[in-house]
């Protein structure tokens, strides 16, 4: 299997300086530094190759209303479909997408991750791609600690100021739920684990879990929330939906990067659900 093909959105300008600054002038292109992206040159190189960029809608409608939120325009499917795990181009190639993730300071995380979204039939649903050369993943149990594993963390927020946390590791355990606004995420106490999302993931990905003897490649994970388990009443066209996602790469001793979208105090992220 390889889930090169979400490679498609974005364009990566490797910067032959020990760093670069901010995004590149061409909105479709990522900064990253020329030593972060060396392990992943040969992936790189080998995602699918593009000879008619109209083939593949994947862009985005990113607003900037604010310097602090940014709006992402999610279409409508016309029927509901299953998570799968497998990057099904019929399906997800109209879908809005983040484009890759930010680090800290801004520029293109390495590895590389990306969202896309899609929503219908009473569910949003989620196509997230990371690359990942030391895949991790070791709980098993619902709502354990899958935050110490290979995961991805999808917040919505609440109106009464919480906020809703959806954590899927590579292996597809879940874990979710309903923290204070200043919690960091599910491994904070005071977050309430009884809340159930009744999200649908699948997952698949290339490599071998929890062998640091071989070169691993990606992962992926396909889900849909149900729209009703957010706490936002009645939602359909037009509706607004607080959101930001988190991953963290797990190497074997340990957290080595993340990189967010949406994700304050850089900026606010909000997905609108379109009628179209």
């Amino acid at each position: 299997m390889r889930i090169a093909v979400a490679f498609l959105s974005a364009s990566f300008v490797v910067s032959s300086g020990a760093a670069c600054t901010g995004r590149s002038t061409d909105p479709d292109s990522v900064e990253i530094s020329a030593d972060a992206a060396a392990p992943y040159a040969k992936k790189l190189e080998s995602a699918v190759p593009v000879t008619d960029a109209a083939a593949f809608p994947v862009e985005a409608s990113v607003i900037g209303t604010d310097p602090a939120t940014v709006l992402l325009e999610v279409p409508r499917v016309a029927a509901a479909f299953e998570p799968t795990g497998h990057f099904r181009v019929q399906i997800w190639a109209s879908a809005a997408n983040t484009h890759t993730l930010l680090d800290a300071n801004g520029r293109g995380a390495v590895p590389v991750n990306e969202a896309r979204f899609l929503w219908g039939a009473g569910r949003l649903y989620v196509f997230f791609y990371a690359g990942d050369l030391d895949l991790q993943g070791h709980t098993t149990k619902h709502d354990g600690p899958v935050w110490d594993d290979d995961s991805v963390a999808f917040t919505f927020g609440d109106p009464d100021g919480a906020k809703r946390i959806v954590q899927i590791s590579i292996s597809g355990v879940v874990a979710d739920g309903i923290c204070p606004a200043d919690a960091a995420g599910l491994s904070d106490t005071r977050c309430d684990l009884r809340w159930e999302s009744g999200v649908r993931a699948r997952t698949d990905f290339d490599g071998t879990l929890n062998d640091i003897r071989d070169r691993d490649e990606e992962w992926a994970v396909e889900a849909a929330v149900p729209l009703a388990s957010l706490g936002l009443g009645s939602s359909g066209a037009g509706t607004r939906i607080p959101f930001s996602i988190r991953r963290c790469e797990m190497a074997h001793d340990g957290p080595r990067s993340c990189g967010t979208w949406g994700e304050r105090p850089r900026e606010s992220g909000v997905l609108v659900l379109e009628g179209r």
